[in-house]
């Protein structure tokens, strides 16, 4: 009788009332996705009690397929348990879901709720699965209505299942099994790859890992595996790793696509669409982080089928071109969109939802990335024929040059025969000319020379022309007053013992009235002062000209670097008229030097600076030149910093170089620099210059002061 009660109620179910589902085999668990009552919540704001008084809609499909929608989605159901068995387990298979809230009714409209969502740490769940399980306790032949609420940004299935723990564990690990073996085959792929990156250092390698990666993560998302091993406690992972990823996916697999098929060169028309497809990407994954997500899922969808006609279409015209690599990658691609298609289909109810159906796209995926692993490999071989190809022609060529190379050498012997009477001839040419070239340049140096001997013999015929002048010129005072002097002398002669001594007396008074007695006193003294001054400052030119005479002196001596400048500076005083003199003379030790060169280069720099100051100095103006020497570093260092009118930083490149020179043609020979840094090299020191164009120059010279191996 309660046999006939039972399959009476099957009956009265399956006909007549959708909702109404009758547990009576503990065997498997039972799909209950055809068996279910939709009421969809436009506002998202229903209460349970506002919901369950509403008039729900049974499934028309096997499994609904709800889209992408704002609404949230009620589910309801009723439970008859004919089996002795009272505790069960609700599976909802579809791990992207937000959020579902699982209610049971209880007598006097009591509702218990149960929530499992994505926002909340996997932990939290009591079943550690990547599905939705909710416990439901229903006695044998008792009935109950539940409900289920659904929240997702994404495309929401309603896949269910009730059954025993056992039986729903069961189910589940064999979805596990069949995830864990397509990880696995992802694995293999992406570490094979790898290696041979590694080995060839190909890109394309390296994309296709990064694609295959990102695919196996994808799909992992798909299958809730993501959530539950990589990352459990991040939630804003585990709300938009889905639209992440799928992008990601899309953009690496573009990219791999570009330099697998050599798009740039082999489609040019092509290379720009998908750049502006990843920009899309780019701008959806903004657009989901940014909470538009209902709207970055839809146009995500629209791009993914349009990107893959153009990929397809693509595909198709390069192996039309007999482009080898697009056979392999076209196989590869219509095999993912076959297992696509499959999937969609399932969505839309047209195909069975089964485990064939399921998991088609994983399926896909997996061949997609096997089928172009192979190209890859293939890539290789074509690229060995490659390199056996031109080593063969490279062989070829060499084979060639040394035919060429052996012809060439006789031509060349008796060329090199010809050519070497010539440079015999041409040798003894050059020997003469390098003569003559030491006899000009000993020439030139010794004009350069004679050059500085005149200005110095102009400045110190000049310098000593003023003491001389100021001698004589006191000569002729100094005569009248010593005749004055002589003559009141002789008058003192004259005085004798007579009564007209008072009167000579008054006469020789009168007379030192008349000479001014005192005055040609003090004019003596002062005229004697100026002719030892004169006389001063002549044995002072004569002493500087002997210090700076000492320009050939051949022996290495000790000198003080102050005197060879103070020397120097005495000479030129009379081109220092119009210029203020800034001397900071430092402490120095003696150096070990030649004197009368490193007075030549400074008379050479002196000079130039000078000449640089009165250029451009207009009437009213001073000049500056300011002479510093410190010790730094074991070295002695020297200054000479003028206000003319600078250097370009082209002069700066070329004012060592002997000729050059930027005065008037008569005006200078352009070897006084190029001397002066010859000199300074050879006494193991360094020169530079630091100048600005209308602000004037420095020069700075180093010198060591003991140095054992000048010359």
């Amino acid at each position: 009788m309660r046999l006939i009660y039972i399959l009476f109620f099957v009956f009265l179910n399956t006909t007549f009332c959708k909702g109404q589902i009758v547990i009576s085999d503990l065997s498997s668990a039972k799909d209950i996705s055809s068996d279910i009552m939709i009421f969809e919540d436009k506002t998202s704001k229903m209460t349970i009690d506002e919901v369950k008084n509403k008039a729900f809609k049974p499934t028309t499909q096997k499994v609904e397929n709800l889209g992408v929608s704002n609404s949230t989605f009620w589910i309801k159901f009723t439970l008859t348990n004919f089996t002795n068995e009272s505790n069960f387990v609700l599976e909802y298979s579809y791990p992207t879901t937000d959020s579902v809230t699982f209610f049971t009714e209880y007598p006097k409209n009591n509702f218990k709720q149960i929530t499992i969502s994505e926002k909340k740490p996997f932990r939290d769940r009591k079943y550690q699965f990547p599905n939705y399980l909710f416990d439901i306790q229903l006695h044998k032949e008792k009935t109950e209505t539940y409900y289920l609420k659904i929240n997702s940004s994404e495309q929401i299935l309603l896949p269910l299942k009730i059954g025993t723990k056992d039986a729903i564990i069961q189910s589940t690990d064999s979805t596990r099994v069949l995830g864990g073996i397509y990880i696995g085959i992802i694995i293999a792929l992406a570490l094979y790859n790898i290696f041979i990156y590694i080995s060839t250092k190909d890109k394309t390698y390296l994309f296709y890992v990064i694609h295959t990666v990102l695919v196996g993560l994808t799909q992992s998302t798909f299958m809730g595996f993501t959530f539950q091993y990589l990352w459990p406690n991040n939630l804003w992972l585990s709300m938009e790793s889905l639209m992440i990823l799928t992008c990601g996916v899309s953009i690496a697999g573009i990219l791999f696509l570009i330099i697998f098929l050599k798009i740039k060169e082999n489609s040019s028309f092509f290379y720009p669409i998908y750049l502006a497809y990843i920009l899309l990407y780019i701008i959806i994954i903004i657009l989901n982080i940014s909470n538009f997500k209902h709207f970055a899922y839809n146009s995500m969808q629209l791009l993914q089928l349009s990107i893959s006609i153009i990929i397809l279409i693509n595909a198709i015209l390069l192996s039309i071109k007999g482009f080898k690599a697009a056979r392999f990658y076209l196989f590869a691609w219509v095999t993912f969109m076959i297992g696509i298609l499959i999937y969609i289909l399932k969505d839309f109810g047209i195909l069975p939802y089964n485990y064939i159906t399921l998991y088609t796209m994983p399926v896909g995926s997996a061949m997609e990335a096997l089928l172009l692993s192979f190209a890859l490999a293939d890539r290789i071989n074509i690229l060995k024929k490659e390199k056996e190809v031109s080593q063969a022609q490279s062989l070829e060529i060499l084979r060639e040059n040394e035919r060429i190379i052996l012809e060439q050498n006789t031509v060349l012997e008796q060329k090199v025969n010809e050519r070497t009477i010539d440079l015999r001839n041409t040798n003894s040419e050059l020997s003469a000319t390098l003569l003559a070239l030491k006899e000009t340049q000993s020439q030139l140096v010794n004009s350069e020379k004679m050059a500085s001997l005149g200005q110095l013999t102009a400045g110190v015929a000049h310098e000593i022309n003023n003491p001389i002048n100021f001698v004589v010129s006191n000569v002729n005072p100094l005569r009248r007053d010593i005749l004055d002097l002589q003559e009141l002398l002789d008058k003192y002669g004259e005085l004798k013992n007579d009564d007209s001594i008072d009167r000579k007396l008054a006469e020789i008074e009168k007379f030192k009235r008349e000479i001014d007695i005192t005055y040609v006193k003090d004019e003596i003294e002062i005229l004697l002062k100026g002719i030892t001054e004169g006389a001063n400052r002549t044995a002072e030119i004569v002493q500087s000209l002997k210090t700076f005479s000492r320009v050939d002196e051949t022996d290495l001596k000790k000198a003080n670097i102050n005197d060879g400048l103070k020397s120097s500076i005495v000479l030129l005083t009379q081109q220092l008229s119009k210029i203020d003199l800034v001397l900071d003379y430092g402490e120095l030790p003696l150096i070990e030097c030649f004197p009368g060169k490193l007075n030549q280069v400074f008379m050479n720099i002196l000079t130039n600076a000078i000449e640089a100051i009165n250029y451009n100095l207009k009437k009213d103006e001073v000049g500056t030149l300011m002479i510093r020497t410190f010790l730094k570093d074991n070295e002695v260092v020297i200054s000479i910093k003028d206000s003319g009118h600078g250097m370009s930083e082209e002069v700066k490149k070329k004012i060592f170089e002997p000729f050059f020179t930027t005065k008037d043609v008569g005006k200078g020979t352009g070897l006084g620099l190029s001397i002066t840094i010859g000199i300074i090299e050879k006494h193991k020191g360094n020169i530079r210059v630091e100048s600005e164009l209308g602000k004037g120059t420095e020069f700075i010279i180093q010198l060591p002061i003991k140095r054992d191996d000048i010359f």
